[in-house]
């Protein structure tokens, strides 16, 4: 059997076993309600209800931590709440999760000095405010547990990595813009650290409120987003693995609607051979984007600022940016797992096939640098 049978094959058996569960199984309502369903301009123009401020006693409690972990001598990749014990801040981080999981679906911390602190002090911090939070998964096949978003491309003030023309560069490690999309996670955290020249602005939605838009306005894309489609695994994956993957950008399973949206992932599955893509399928992902844009929540990350936003219930998205020697954009990333049981969101199985950390390639890994 060839490389590209065997892939679709692989393919193929999953989708054998799942096809037809998303529309037979599942009754998708005709809306969703409740505090996960909210009006992205109007929580713009009310920013006292999604940014929290931290206190002179909120820092000296992660300050006392911090302190606590760095006696340990242990790797970051180990830093769990034990090791990162907070005593007055706890009862916000569990409130935090509360609000993630049961309610709005995302936050903005603001006001951690990130300046006096080392690369490794902000790292830990970051760190072990999200192992409150949830497990760190991987976050690519060079098994990162810490993340960096930084220009890594041609035209780096730092350094070049990655070829942005490249159908496999993911758009994190570019300038280039991200479209509205989901990460492959419960929940995405970002620590800003440093801006760029200009650009880079970040944009929320709930993409349970999309859903009620489009339910109104198109409700043919919803039945499109019922189905199964393929996303590009952009070379990250292991042996016996295909090279891309199905799953349905929208699910309802045990009272909750999941979304999967990816588009970078699916406009580059062209490239596979014997892959075809409808184009209603392009022109919906067209719309859903427009939608967004017009609708969406749009914030500046400051220098110190912690987003915490929830994947299964909003996506995100960033404009592009520039860069110079003098002043370059710089974010740490977190992708957290949530303990189904206490969130109450319980993976169906076509996401949970998505959302498994990149187990093939070794022992989590932590740098301190973009790499």
């Amino acid at each position: 059997m060839t490389t590209i049978a065997r892939e679709q094959a692989l393919v193929h058996d999953f989708r054998e076993v799942s096809i037809q569960d998303n529309k037979q199984k599942s009754h998708f309502p005709e809306r969703i309600v409740g505090p996960s369903a909210w009006n992205g301009k109007e929580l713009e123009s009310k920013p006292e209800q999604w940014i929290y401020h931290f206190t002179s006693q909120d820092l000296e409690d992660i300050d006392q931590a911090l302190q606590h972990f760095t006696s340990l001598n242990i790797p970051l990749v180990e830093i769990t709440p034990d090791a990162f014990p907070l005593k007055s801040f706890k009862a916000t981080m569990e409130k935090e999760k509360e609000n993630l999981f049961k309610g709005r679906g995302f936050s903005l911390y603001r006001g951690l000095p990130v300046h006096k602190y080392s690369r490794k002090e902000q790292a830990a911090i970051f760190m072990g405010l999200g192992s409150y939070i949830g497990v760190r998964k991987p976050q690519n096949s060079k098994n990162h547990v810490l993340g960096h978003v930084k220009d890594l491309s041609q035209g780096s003030t730092t350094k070049v990595v990655y070829d942005m023309n490249d159908p496999t560069t993911r758009i994190y490690a570019t300038r280039r813009a991200q479209p509205f999309h989901c990460d492959g996670s419960d929940i995405v955290g970002l620590l800003c650290l440093t801006h760029g020249v200009d650009g880079g602005e970040s944009s929320l939605i709930s993409s349970h409120t999309i859903y009620n838009r489009l339910q109104e306005l198109r409700p043919d894309i919803v039945e499109l987003m019922k189905e199964s489609w393929l996303w590009d695994r952009k070379n990250e994956y292991g042996p016996n693995e295909p090279a891309y993957t199905d799953s349905y950008p929208i699910t309802y399973y045990k009272d909750k609607l999941f979304t999967f949206w990816a588009p970078h992932f699916y406009e580059t599955v062209t490239r596979f051979p014997g892959v075809v893509v409808e184009e209603e399928k392009f022109e919906a992902m067209r719309y859903i984007q427009e939608l967004c844009e017009r609708e969406s929540l749009k914030m500046k990350l400051e220098v110190g600022d912690i987003q915490w936003v929830q994947n299964h219930q909003i996506l995100h998205a960033r404009s592009a940016y520039t860069d110079s020697p003098e002043a370059t954009r710089h974010l740490l990333r977190l992708w957290l797992l949530g303990d189904s049981k206490e969130t109450g969101w319980y993976l169906p199985v076509e996401v949970d096939q998505y959302n498994r950390p990149f187990a093939f390639n070794g022992t989590p890994t932590a740098p301190l640098e973009a790499e």
